[in-house]
């Protein structure tokens, strides 16, 4: 157990230093490009058309650096959790709390992302092959359901992770509640 813990420390860890150097690179790239100009950085895996005015670009780029942030603060208190259980404080209120944090805000996230990721899909794909081709009835529900599909996909590791920490979350707790149980009647 205690390899396990070591190597999901480390794990940890090296997923926060990789989110901070992609949330530091996203803002050098962003900050160069408001000074020398350029090309835009993919938002949200989606490259922002040149015709968008700069404003969207800034304020969508604004949205993912708060929710890469968002992320590492999420990590940060599992990675908390983890050291914890390698102290064999396994049981505590506090493991419970951070981890129901963790998996509520992995949730927030998913659907955060899920919802940009399909509302400036629809619009940044959806508008210029409508155009081309509008005598197909029915282009835009295909398009729609198409987007929405593609996206879900993509993020439905975020909602299993999560899924799977609130359940981690709920057997802390019931072990917490067991063991107070017990504290109390020695």
């Amino acid at each position: 157990m205690k390899k396990v813990l070591s190597v999901l420390k480390w794990f940890c860890t090296l997923l926060v230093i990789s989110a901070g150097v992609k949330f530091f690179e996203r803002v050098y790239k962003l900050i160069h490009y408001a000074i020398y100009g350029g090309s835009r950085t993919k938002v949200f895996k989606l490259s922002i058309p040149e015709d968008w005015n700069d404003g969207y670009y800034y304020f969508l780029s604004f949205i993912t650096l708060v929710l890469m942030g968002y992320l590492m603060y999420l990590i940060i208190e599992f990675r908390k959790v983890i050291f914890n259980f390698s102290k064999e404080n396994l049981f505590t209120k506090e493991n419970c709390e951070r981890l129901r944090k963790v998996g509520k805000g992995l949730v927030i996230y998913g659907i955060i992302i899920l919802f940009f990721s399909v509302t400036l899909g629809l619009m940044i794909e959806g508008e210029p092959k409508i155009n081309a081709d509008s005598t197909f009835p029915g282009r835009m529900g295909y398009l729609t359901g198409y987007t929405i599909a593609t996206t879900i996909s993509k993020g439905l590791p975020i909602f299993v992770v999560a899924l799977f920490v609130q359940f981690i979350s709920f057997l802390v707790v019931k072990g917490y509640v067991l063991q107070e149980e017990n504290d109390l009647t020695i």
